[in-house]
């Protein structure tokens, strides 16, 4: 007769698919991921805080034009990602959501504007003209953190807004031998650049410890304690960054006007108003990360049951416990003395097949009858 082919075998599939299904589960790969989006939102000029005078150019010139700005910029920092910790590693390590990460410069800019001539003895002074506003987001997107080995790190932002009409109003002196018009022209020059220096990580429980991640998608030490508190743990995460603005904001005015029957004209100028830069580095407001603890597992450290190694309470296999019939402190009922008594059986235990149902894994016992089986069908 011939011997079937095990390799066809419905008995050795089934076999097979009990052992996968009561292979014990690892915790040695146990991750836990917790949010880390940081924010950062700053004015590093206010409109009061910066004043621009050209005063009156062309200088000797019988028409002549004055410019004052108020000129500001703030800055918008978005990080959206997690933060992972490896609990068999006892490392955190952080990684940021791909191109979601945001850095945009928000300028704005009022401008007033002031006319006089001096034309054959004939004098004149305009009133303040204005004041015009203008504002313009300067932005770009990238994968958190920036820190290093990032490839999108540094951020850099190197625009120029194209040229727009801020100011096109008519001169009309209160003398009629004088009139004319006023334009000027606006455009922006944006230099902005944004790097990560690190993350700094921070648990207050068990003790006071910090880490710090300084490249992209590193894993650094940060101790979890022994467990089981606390739970869940608690980690601090701090980003810090270098960031540098250069803002420049470029007036063309044009000005034309007719007095006593002669054409002066003020043109071709451009007046560049540079608003401070910006260069130092900057702290994100710190954010909490909550890593729950992994349920305990039969290879974690830990038997089966889930004592600690070191857990005093743990029963153990032999001693003294052993010789007195597994008997428990006075009044207590051992599983011993249920099986004496005919009392229910504990889970996991009794139930007839030598398997352990609580999914840890087979006994020896089964894996014995189902070789048996195979053997018989041999």
């Amino acid at each position: 007769m011939p011997t079937p082919s095990l390799a066809r075998s419905p008995l050795v599939t089934a076999l097979l698919t009990v052992l996968v299904a009561h292979a014990p589960s690892s915790a040695s790969a146990e991750i836990g991921a917790a949010s880390f989006a940081p924010s950062h939102a700053q004015q590093l000029v206010g409109l009061d805080d910066f004043t621009f005078d050209s005063d009156w150019f062309p200088m000797g010139a019988p028409l002549q034009l004055r410019l004052i700005a108020h000129g500001g910029n703030s800055v918008h920092i978005d990080m959206p990602g997690e933060g992972r910790y490896d609990w068999s590693a006892g490392t955190i390590a952080f990684a940021g959501d791909p191109q979601a990460g945001s850095l945009a410069v928000d300028i704005g800019f009022t401008l007033d504007a002031l006319v006089r001539f001096d034309v054959l003895g004939l004098k004149w002074e305009s009133d303040i003209i204005g004041p015009y506003d203008y504002a313009v987001i300067a932005a770009d997107s990238f994968t958190p953190y920036l820190l290093l080995g990032n490839p999108d790190r540094p951020v850099i932002i190197d625009d120029q807004t194209e040229p727009a009409t801020l100011v096109s109003v008519p001169v009309t002196p209160d003398i009629l031998v004088a009139s004319g018009n006023l334009d000027i022209d606006i455009y922006v020059i944006v230099e902005a650049s944004l790097a990560g220096q690190a993350i700094e990580a921070a648990t207050s429980e068990p003790e006071l410890q910090l880490a710090t991640v300084v490249s992209e998608g590193e894993a650094v030490p940060l101790s979890s304690g022994p467990g089981p508190i606390p739970d869940p743990l608690q980690v601090e995460g701090t980003l810090v960054c270098a960031l540098r603005t250069a803002p420049t904001v470029v007036l063309r005015p044009t000005l034309v006007m007719e007095i006593l029957g002669q054409k002066f004209e003020v043109a071709n100028i451009e007046v560049p108003v540079v608003i401070p830069p910006f260069d130092d580095t900057i702290r994100f407001a710190p954010l909490t990360m909550n890593f729950p603890r992994p349920a305990p597992g039969a290879d974690s450290h830990g038997d089966s049951h889930g004592y600690s190694s070191s857990d005093s309470d743990a029963p153990t296999g032999g001693g003294e416990g052993a010789s007195e019939g597994e008997s428990g402190p006075a009044g207590e009922r051992t599983s011993a003395d249920d099986s004496a008594s005919g009392g229910a059986a504990q889970p996991g235990e009794g139930d007839g097949c030598g398997c352990d149902t609580d999914g840890r894994g087979l006994t020896p016992l089964f894996l014995l009858m189902l070789l048996g089986l195979l053997r018989r069908r041999a």
